[in-house]
């Protein structure tokens, strides 16, 4: 075994604060200050945006305030994602060395999910690029960049999810979403508890890796560090609904222009 990697949780918060901290444990990792850590959080409803995405464009405004559906912009590219209670959310952060290309580590990423999923009964699969499948539907997504040393990795799990709403919210056929997609509920039979669900994927990564986990609490550092950049930046209505002004003031700050590259959609 290695070096162990680390592993906390920060539960249920608020859609800004979650993409404010997905952007600050990315800072201190890139710098050096945190080791190789892997976090599970759950969102609110809400839509995440992709960071060059135009709002309008890839949401229905008017049916996210009539559902109650939050907005927030992520750091990251991509397309915008339907976020809910019932969806667990990961992200890794490790060091690129040994790791290889970064299609070789989301395969070995998403496979170590993968892995983790059959724990719980279930024949899950990786597939390319960046999918988890149970019985040819998908019931994870993961993206994942370089930036400097490190490796930016995030994932979601469907354990139960409302396909109505995002389609609604999404503008997206209904129909489609659920050929396409599966839930853990769905192929169980049974809501899974989400610390059940944590414990299987972290025991698939650790396994994969072969590195013991060391759970611990977010620092303070961490914490404070996500607060700012939520203040700064993230949690402003300017740079959810983004335009010339909202890219302006993000790449005079480097902490956010660093990862404004493109994650895999």
């Amino acid at each position: 075994m290695s070096s162990p990697l680390r592993l906390i949780e920060t539960g249920l918060r608020a859609a800004r604060w979650n993409v404010a901290m997905t952007a600050a444990l990315a800072e201190l990792h890139r710098t050096g200050q945190i080791p190789d850590t892997l976090r599970f959080h759950v969102y609110p409803k809400c839509v995440l945006i992709g960071r060059h995405q135009a709002l309008a464009q890839a949401v229905d405004l008017d049916r996210c305030r009539r559902r109650g559906v939050a907005l927030a912009r992520r750091v990251t590219g991509g397309g915008a994602v339907y976020m809910a209670p019932g969806v667990l959310a990961w992200d890794l952060l490790m060091s690129r060395k040994s790791l290889g290309a970064l299609d070789e580590a989301a395969a070995k990423i998403c496979g170590a999910v993968a892995a983790g999923l059959s724990q719980l009964g279930l024949a899950a699969r990786f597939r390319p690029a960046n999918e988890i499948e149970i019985d040819g539907r998908k019931v994870s997504g993961a993206s994942g960049c370089f930036e400097g040393s490190s490796l930016i990795h995030q994932g979601t799990v469907l354990i139960d999810a409302d396909f109505e709403e995002m389609a609604d919210v999404l503008a997206l056929p209904a129909a489609d979403l659920r050929e396409r997609l599966t839930t853990l509920k769905g192929v169980l039979g049974r809501v899974p508890d989400v610390g059940e669900v944590m414990d299987a994927l972290a025991a698939g990564i650790s396994g994969s890796f072969r590195r013991p986990l060391e759970r611990s609490a977010a620092t303070a550092e961490e914490l404070g560090l996500a607060a700012e950049l939520l203040a700064e930046e993230i949690g402003s209505d300017a740079f959810v609904e983004g335009g010339e002004a909202a890219e302006a003031s993000a790449a005079a700050r480097p902490r956010l222009s660093a990862f404004a590259q493109d994650f895999r959609p």
